[in-house]
């Protein structure tokens, strides 16, 4: 029997959850919970996410540009990916608070731009849900899940620029250039379909 819509979406989210805890717990099991592997499997979730990120943000630009097979299941699978990206950064806030719990220099604290970031994230997988989609309404589901698309785009490119370039890691400008280049494509696809 097929799994309906919700079911789909429901099995991506926990199930990114749980893959990701998971993968946390056997790590920090094996090396002990302190600071640095907490921070080390922060690292790894948030990075991993972000990937899962802007592939999403990619998937509408490359499916108009190219025209691909590929591209067109892409942007099929879209929702599920954005799902299990808000499933990877669920964990990734338990890893948070696990690391404010277990480590006493660490101090957390709420930022307003985190906040907000975490907001859309959780409104956006509420209405990916078909009763609080048709809740809405698809003017409003449409207005929610583009701003909140961007903004998510925007705040997670923000947290891999380090605060100066003797901390820049390879993994951070490797990510900082697949972001740059998802947005590049989402413009040039912008302006393709303005001018045709």
């Amino acid at each position: 029997m097929a799994m309906t819509s919700n079911q789909k979406t429901a099995a991506a989210f926990f199930g990114a959850v749980a893959l990701t805890c998971a993968a946390s717990a056997a790590y920090l099991l094996t090396t002990g919970i302190d600071n640095e592997s907490i921070s080390l499997a922060l690292r790894v979730s948030g990075r991993v996410a972000f990937v899962v990120l802007i592939i999403v943000f990619a998937a509408r630009p490359l499916q108009q540009l190219l025209k691909a097979p590929w591209t067109a299941k892409l942007l099929r699978n879209r929702k599920l990916l954005g799902v299990a990206f808000a499933g990877i950064h669920t964990a990734h806030l338990g890893l948070i608070l696990m690391r404010d719990a277990h480590v006493p220099e660490f101090d957390l604290v709420v930022n307003l731009p985190g906040a907000t970031v975490y907001s859309f994230m959780y409104l956006m997988v509420i209405t990916s849900f078909s009763g609080p989609a048709r809740a809405i309404g698809p003017k409003a589901w449409k207005v929610l899940h583009k701003l909140g698309l961007f903004v998510m785009f925007y705040g997670f490119s923000m947290s891999q620029i380090p605060r100066s370039l003797d901390q820049l890691e390879l993994v951070n400008a490797i990510l900082i250039v697949l972001a740059a280049a998802a947005l590049l494509v989402r413009i040039v696809a912008f302006f393709k379909n303005r001018g045709s």
